[in-house]
């Protein structure tokens, strides 16, 4: 992005909406991955930042082209010219300012609200924390950071094993035993 005018956001409100891919062809352009449901969401979002590696600042986009190619998005970010830059870019995040995305409905959450939850089992044990989720292909897994474990603990998120989420409390609620681990 050597030529385009950015701006640097530096704040704890950005919520992940997707990531940069390889790149395709040689003119700047990406594979785009979207995190939202449906895929094309992510254009809905303004404005984008791009955080290029974990732990830089995350610095706003002046604008991109889309399109459509094959069941996915690519995507070209202004000021990016050629296959090396889009490469420099490869794995970058792309997120949105929380103001930018509409409250949940009744009864729904996101899934970055439940990132650093606590989880309980139904005997009220502690189990761990939220350390992220998890798409299978299946269903979602939570993805469990007990205390003083090597492991994560992976719990199924259906109706069977997420019994209440209180992103309000900051806890989930699971029907799970630490011996099912």
């Amino acid at each position: 992005m050597s030529s385009s005018p950015t701006s640097r956001t530096d704040t704890d409100t950005v919520v992940i909406v997707g990531k940069l891919g390889r790149p395709y062809g040689v003119r700047g352009w990406q594979v785009l991955h979207s995190f939202t449901e449906p895929a094309e969401n992510l254009f809905s979002y303004a404005p984008w930042l791009v955080q290029s590696a974990a732990g830089q600042p995350w610095t706003e986009v002046k604008g991109y082209e889309s399109r459509p190619h094959k069941e996915a998005y690519v995507a070209q970010l202004n000021g990016v010219l050629d296959r090396e830059e889009a490469q420099r870019l490869t794995g970058a995040l792309i997120g949105v300012p929380r103001a930018a995305i509409p409250p949940p409905e009744d009864d729904e959450f996101f899934w970055h609200d439940l990132i650093g939850c606590a989880v309980i089992n139904n005997q009220d044990e502690h189990l761990g924390v939220v350390q992220e989720l998890m798409e299978t292909g299946a269903h979602a897994v939570l993805c469990i950071r007990p205390e003083n474990a090597k492991r994560d603990v992976l719990v199924p998120f259906t109706q069977e094993y997420v019994l209440s989420v209180e992103t309000e409390n900051q806890r989930v609620r699971v029907n799970w035993s630490p011996d099912w681990s």
